[in-house]
């Protein structure tokens, strides 16, 4: 009985010490678990034998079996003063050789690309002969707070030599926000744009590789400002610099079929916003704009002067080739333009010259002999010379009709008249030669289309379109149609030439520019500029459509300006 009672009272002995170590564990467990702390302890060999939840969210990683030589997996222990340079041994490292460190400070990689600045200590534990049997990390995130004067300094100088490294400074963009995130921001867009157009985003960068990819495809889809709606429209009229906390996205943009943009920036977690404009020479020609998760502080003042320092000579190098590249395609432009203009100058002036000098001759060689000059010969000599001085007047009147209109001297003097007797007068002009071209010239006017007009340079735009239609069109009928719809009158000239081609279409009528090769077509390349400059100072359009080897059509436009109601519908004949 009494063997039984002792055999009894060990046994309840030792359920009441399992039971304590059961407590004492699990008390362990839950203190691990709450404190505020990431905690991580390792064995001798790498073996992971505690790693909390705060472990896992500061790291961004799930609790691993075995750590290696110290190294978290997918992670890099990097310097906190300078975070783009890795430490040669990690904390546990140093820690697994028994040494301690206490409050250390270390900046981490994580295997999302982001960084994260951590504070703690690392505690040997066991140590025998400079040896641990394990070690002991606990780590804090540190709250980032704005730059110190150094590295702001150091920021600004790195910004300056990579602007300056290249002509191209939108081609440096990028880099530019590599150096800016994670540094003073999570995430970072740069916004450029030509003059009198919309900004564009052209460069994107987020600390962390997942979002990075979901910046990217939410400026892709949607408009400019959708990361900040409203905000480059405030810039762009203010030149002011932006700093508050986003709120939630507005969910009243779910009713119109936003509802993807929105899930975009919810994931994106964007709370913190800063806005800067790129101004140069008085007008805005860019936005920076920079921000902070949902777990970072605001930006501060001193934030804000250094990222208006950065916009500056951002903008400032922008601008800079800009003019740069400019003032090399105006010089290229005028290099390829004295080319063509002293080749189509020298083209008639051949002609005349060989002719005059051959008359001359004969009229020498005549007059030796007491012969008389033939009136044949000497007419058909003149007609020659006629027809060039033509061509050369035609040339130099271009050129004047460039410089008033780069000078904004085109003056226009208006008087009633009718579009579809004009385009027939220039038709008649250019039978003799349509006929050599073998080309055929149609009109269809059914009605009279009365307009006030300036006649000289109304016959001007009208001779230009068909010439270009004869030149590029040889060989192929070329159509002309005048019609009128209400107060505004419109004329086509169809051809069935060489056509042009998608690219070259924007820029047929721009000063210069040539859709075709000017060794195989004569001309200056301003006859299409000084068309559409003359068409929108009456107010119209001038358009074309056109593919290659299947010809070409130009559409003028005009507003028939104050006519009496009975001129809008005027009987005529095709």
């Amino acid at each position: 009985m009494s063997s039984g009672s002792a055999w009894l009272s060990m046994l309840q002995q030792d359920s009441e010490e399992g039971a304590e170590a059961l407590l004492n564990d699990a008390v362990l467990r839950l203190l691990v678990e709450q404190t505020g702390d990431a905690l991580v302890l390792v064995d001798s060999k790498g073996k992971v034998l505690t790693f909390n939840s705060e472990a896992s969210r500061q790291f961004r990683l799930a609790r691993p079996e075995r750590i290696e030589h110290g190294w978290l997996p997918g992670c890099v222990w990097v310097r906190a003063d300078d975070t783009s340079r890795p430490l040669e041994e990690s904390p546990l490292a140093r820690a697994l050789a028994g040494e301690w460190l206490k409050e250390g400070r270390w900046g981490l990689r994580r295997p999302d690309g982001s960084v994260v600045l951590l504070r703690g200590s690392v505690i040997p534990l066991g140590v025998r002969d400079g040896v641990a049997a394990g070690a002991l990390l606990r780590t804090r995130e540190e709250a980032r707070v704005g730059m110190d004067a150094a590295s702001a300094a150091r920021l600004l100088a790195e910004a300056g030599a990579l602007l300056g490294a290249a002509l191209d400074a939108e081609g440096r963009v990028e880099p530019l926000l590599r150096l800016l995130v994670p540094a003073l921001a999570d995430a970072g867009v740069l916004y450029l744009g030509p003059p009198a157009e919309a900004l564009r985003p052209v460069a994107a960068v987020h600390a962390e590789p997942d979002r990075h990819v979901l910046l990217l495809e939410l400026l892709r889809q949607y408009s400019a400002d959708a990361l900040v709606p409203g905000s480059l429209p405030s810039m762009l009229d203010t030149g002011q610099t932006e700093r508050r906390r986003l709120g939630e996205p507005d969910g009243a943009a779910s009713g119109n079929g936003h509802l993807e943009a929105e899930r975009l920036r919810r994931a994106l977690e964007l709370q913190c916003y800063l806005g800067v404009p790129l101004v140069a020479r008085g007008r805005v020609i860019g936005a920076l704009l920079l921000f902070r998760g949902h777990e970072a502080p605001d930006f501060t003042e001193e934030e804000e002067r250094l990222a208006e320092e950065l916009a500056r000579r951002t903008a400032l190098s922008v601008d800079s080739a800009r003019l740069l590249r400019e003032a090399r395609e105006a010089v290229r432009l005028r290099d390829e333009f004295l080319g063509i203009a002293s080749h189509e100058l020298k083209t008639p002036l051949t002609p005349l010259h060989l002719k005059v000098q051959l008359l001359h001759k004969q009229v020498e060689l005549l007059a030796a002999r007491g012969q008389p000059i033939a009136a044949e010969r000497v007419s058909e000599t003149l007609e020659v010379v006629q027809r060039q001085v033509r061509r050369l007047t035609s040339l130099v009147d271009n050129l004047l009709d460039v410089s008033r209109i780069t000078a904004g001297r085109l003056k226009l003097e208006l008087e009633e008249m009718d579009l579809a007797s004009v385009a027939a007068e220039i038709m008649y002009r250019f039978a003799p030669s349509a006929a050599q071209l073998n080309c055929s010239l149609e009109l269809h006017a059914p009605m009279a289309v009365v307009g006030r007009w300036d006649r000289l340079r109304l016959e001007q735009v009208v001779t230009n379109l068909l010439s270009n239609a004869l030149k590029y069109g040889a060989g192929q009928p070329v159509y002309v149609r005048v019609e009128a719809e209400g107060r505004l009158a419109r004329l086509s000239v169809k051809d069935g030439g060489i056509g042009i081609s998608a690219q070259d279409l924007p820029r047929i009528f721009e000063r210069f520019e040539r859709a075709v090769s000017d060794r195989h077509y004569g001309g200056l390349g301003l006859g299409l500029y000084i068309t559409r400059q003359i068409v929108e100072a009456f107010g119209g359009t001038v358009s074309a459509t056109s593919e290659p080897g299947k010809g070409s059509t130009f559409v003028l436009e005009l507003p028939r300006g104050d006519i009496p109601e009975e001129w809008l519908s005027i009987p005529g004949t095709s």
